[in-house]
C-alpha cells in the first residue's frame, strides 16, 4: 500500500492540496473573528487593579495654558467614571462613559479636559501641568509617592475638585485621608439641606446615589455645605492654606450636570 502524497494519484494530489489550504485559510479566519469578538467585550466587572492596563494608553498632552485646563484623575477609578469600559475595551475619553457629560461640560466653557485612565501613575510633572483637577472617586490605593506629588500641587494655588463614592467594597483613599477626609458607609437619598455659600446659591436638592459621607471632622479645617438626608455631611470644603478643594461624597449625582450647582461650583472652584 502506497502512503506517501508523492505517491498518490495525480487527482487525488489536486484534491488533498486544495483541502489542505481550505483548512489553512479557514484557521486563520477563526482566529481574525475570535480577536474581534474579544476586543468588542465588555468587563461586567470594574472593581479590579490593573495599574499594568493602561501602559500602552495616549497621555494627556495640555495645549492650553494651565489656567485653562483640567486633569481628570481617574487613575484609581473603579468604574463610576469609565464604565462601561474596562481593560477590555481600553480607556478612552473619545469614547462615552459615564463622566463623559460632566467632562463635556467644562469642554464647554471653553477648559481643556485631560482623562487619566484607569492604571495611570501620578507624578509631580504630570501635575505642575495643571492647576485644575477633578479627582473621581478613588476605588485603589495611591501611593506614597503620588500623595507627595499632590501635596506639591496643592502647596502652590491650584484648585481640587474631589470626589469620594460608596466605600462598600473598599475603604477610604489616602488622598482623602491626607485632607482630614474621613469618608465612610453607603447613603441613598438627595442632599436638601444647605449652608449659604456661593456654591449652595440656587441649589434645592442634589441627587446622591449611594454615595459616602462624613461621620465627624474637624470643624478648623472642614466647612461642611450640605447634608444628605439623614442628616451626614455630604458635601463641603477644606480650607487649606494654599488651594481651593471642594469635596463632595458621590460621583453619580454631578455627572447629571446639575444646575445651577456646577455653574456656581466652576465660578468659585475654577475662576
Amino acid at each position: 500500500m502506497q502512503n506517501s502524497i508523492s505517491n498518490r494519484a495525480p487527482g487525488n494530489a489536486i484534491l488533498h492540496h486544495t483541502k489542505t489550504l481550505f483548512m489553512k485559510h479557514s484557521a486563520i479566519f477563526l482566529s481574525v473573528l475570535t480577536v474581534l469578538l474579544l476586543s468588542c467585550t465588555k468587563e461586567p466587572s470594574v472593581l479590579s487593579n490593573t495599574n499594568s492596563e493602561t501602559s500602552n494608553s495616549p497621555k494627556p498632552a495640555a495645549s492650553q495654558p494651565a489656567s485653562k485646563s483640567i486633569l481628570v484623575d481617574a487613575s484609581k477609578d473603579g468604574g463610576v467614571w469609565w464604565f462601561p469600559q474596562s481593560p477590555v475595551t481600553g480607556f478612552s475619553a473619545t469614547n462615552h462613559h459615564q463622566g463623559t457629560a460632566l467632562a463635556d461640560y467644562f469642554r464647554s466653557l471653553g477648559y481643556q479636559v485631560d482623562e487619566l485612565p484607569r492604571g495611570a501613575i501620578i507624578t509631580s510633572e504630570l501635575l505642575d501641568k495643571y492647576s485644575k483637577v477633578i479627582r473621581p472617586s478613588a476605588f485603589f490605593s495611591y501611593s506614597p509617592e503620588e500623595i507627595k506629588a499632590y501635596t506639591s500641587f496643592l502647596n502652590r494655588s491650584s484648585s481640587l475638585l474631589l470626589v469620594s463614592d460608596h466605600l462598600t467594597n473598599t475603604v477610604n483613599d489616602a488622598l482623602s485621608a491626607s485632607l482630614g477626609l474621613v469618608f465612610e458607609g453607603a447613603y441613598w437619598g438627595p442632599i436638601t439641606s444647605f449652608q449659604p455659600h456661593a456654591i449652595t446659591s440656587g441649589v434645592t436638592s442634589l441627587d446622591y446615589n449611594a454615595g459616602s459621607v462624613l461621620r465627624s471632622w474637624d470643624p478648623s479645617k472642614i466647612t461642611v455645605l450640605g447634608y444628605q438626608t439623614t442628616g451626614v455631611a455630604a458635601i463641603g470644603i477644606v480650607n487649606h492654606p494654599s488651594s481651593k478643594i471642594f469635596f463632595m461624597g458621590d460621583l453619580n449625582g454631578i455627572e447629571q450636570v446639575p444646575q445651577p450647582f456646577l455653574s456656581n461650583l466652576n465660578n468659585w472652584l475654577f475662576q
